[in-house]
Formats: C-alpha cells, structure tokens, sequence
C-alpha cells in the first residue's frame, strides 16, 4: 500500500480549517534524484541541525543516507512539496518496533513553511495509507519542545525517553 510509485503526486488530507485553508502539498517517494532537493530542505531548516547538536548534512550524507534506505525494503521516506518548492521530508519505518507498528523518525518542514498545516497534513496522509499497522510511533530527538507539543496536538501520547536526546510517542490508528 505503501510502495513507491503509488505515492507520488497524491495530495495530503486536508487538515481542519482555521483563518485560512491549509496550503495543499504533495509527496513523492525519496531517491537519488531528490537528493539535492531534500539537501536543500536541510539546508533552509539549521535551527533543527542547530537543536539535534548537528553540522547541516552535506550532498554526500543525503546520498549516503539514501542508499542505506534503499536495502532496507521497511524504511519509507517522501519528499514534500508545496507546487513544485521542496518543503519538507518524512522518513518512517514499517514494522517496527513490533511487526504491527511503524515510526516516524523524522517529520520535517522547513522552518519558512512551518505553521501552515503541512506538518499536520503530511502526518495524516502517511497515517491514512498504514494498511495493517495497529500503532504509530514517533521519535522526538534533542530538546524540541515544538516537536513534542506538534505531536501530542496530533493525538500522540508520551511513552518513554530513549536516553537524554530521544524522546518516543505513540498513537494508535
């Protein structure tokens, strides 16, 4: 249900309305031709790098990471754009921590798109297309308050810290 090419170009859930409507965004699977378009999704985002104790990700780390997703036939991962401007990436990983779960370990919209909805949208679509998955899990990493409180306002409840920089939440579906 998940796989590739059945995601690319679909449009994410409307979120609930509040002054205006939500912009619409899109998602298309993450490959080797994305990766300097996710390069700079991380590049327009420093202050996560900034609050995860991280040096912003080179071309040659976005293409590292991509080739360890692709022998792992469980990870997802999606660009997600506004028309045709990157905006943001979701990374996941099916069955896992149990055969029935998925995490999300990354949800990121860049810092000038954040506010609008897009989060929220992403969030529901890839929740929406879970065939099978009883529960989403979500990695919360270095002190983000925003992060914590974004998930908890989507239904998320706190479960456990991972260690001093890891903080996991959980939402049945």
């Amino acid at each position: 249900p998940l796989d590739g090419p059945q995601c690319v170009s679909r449009e994410l859930a409307d979120g609930p309305r509040h002054l205006a409507p939500a912009p619409r965004a899109t998602s298309v699977p993450f490959d080797i031709e994305t990766a300097p378009l996710l390069h700079r999704v991380f590049h327009l985002s420093p202050s996560y790098f900034a609050l995860i104790g991280m040096e912003l990700p080179t071309l040659e780390d976005v293409v590292r990471d991509l080739q360890t997703l692709e022998v792992d036939p469980r990870r997802r991962a999606f660009l997600l754009f506004l028309g045709q401007e990157p905006v943001g990436y979701l990374d996941a990983k099916l069955g896992y921590p149990e055969a029935e779960d998925a995490t999300l370990s990354l949800l990121l919209i860049r810092e000038d798109h954040q506010g609008r909805g897009l989060g929220r949208q992403a969030l529901e679509r890839f929740a929406a297309g879970l065939d099978g998955v009883r529960r989403l899990y979500a990695v919360v990493y270095g002190h983000n308050p925003k992060a914590k409180a974004f998930f908890q306002a989507q239904g998320f409840r706190y479960v456990k810290d991972g260690g001093p920089t890891l903080t996991w939440y959980v939402r049945p579906l």
